[in-house]
């Protein structure tokens, strides 16, 4: 059975990413429309690097079960991963190894929904095709279309300590949101996406 619920999540954890702001106005946006979601950050599930030793030592993290749940819960996982080096954070790799070791199939009954922001001019669309491959290595499902959004400190207005996307960029991001619920809703009814 596919859950309703959509987990938002950012491959950042630092304090002033870009790609935390757009996990946040993503999830502002699904509330906007009253779906659920809940909004995650996975500095709230701190793991340490994955390697097979420490695993037949220690385990499982406990944070990884955690995540695997929430994810387990969820029908929809939306993604803000910031490109590092041409490819994709490490924090990102290394929380999806960690909950594939408690459930390989954690994600299997998902869509996940790719997007990303970058200060340079490819908008981190490199790290999100890496993620994308990923993904479907793995046999999962993810949503047709990505969002990616270049040269990101062009488009953010506020304080420092509370920084705000612009109308466009705004805009951007949720007919992005919009897009995808539309192929969310057709995946929840077991229907293949058009």
């Amino acid at each position: 059975m596919t859950h309703h619920r959509i987990l938002v999540t950012a491959g950042s954890i630092r304090r002033a990413s870009f790609n935390s702001l757009l996990a946040r106005t993503v999830a502002d946006e699904l509330a906007r429309r009253d779906r659920d979601h809940l909004l995650v950050s996975l500095a709230d599930h701190d793991m340490p690097i994955y390697h097979g030793d420490h695993e037949a030592e220690y385990g499982v993290p406990a944070t990884a079960h955690e995540l695997a749940a929430l994810l387990r819960e969820s029908g929809g996982l939306v993604i803000a991963s910031p490109e590092y080096n041409g490819s994709f954070s490490p924090l990102l790799k290394n929380s999806i190894d960690w909950v594939t070791r408690v459930d390989m199939g954690v994600l299997r009954d998902t869509l996940i929904g790719l997007t990303g922001v970058s200060p340079g001019r490819g908008g981190g669309v490199r790290g999100l095709a890496m993620v994308r491959t990923w993904f479907e290595n793995m046999r999962l499902t993810v949503a047709s279309d990505d969002l990616s959004i270049p040269q990101i400190n062009e488009h953010v207005t506020g304080d420092p300590d509370a920084i705000v996307f612009d109308a466009d960029t705004h805009a951007a991001i949720a007919a992005w949101v919009d897009a995808y619920l539309v192929e969310f809703d057709e995946y929840c009814t077991g229907r293949p996406p058009t």
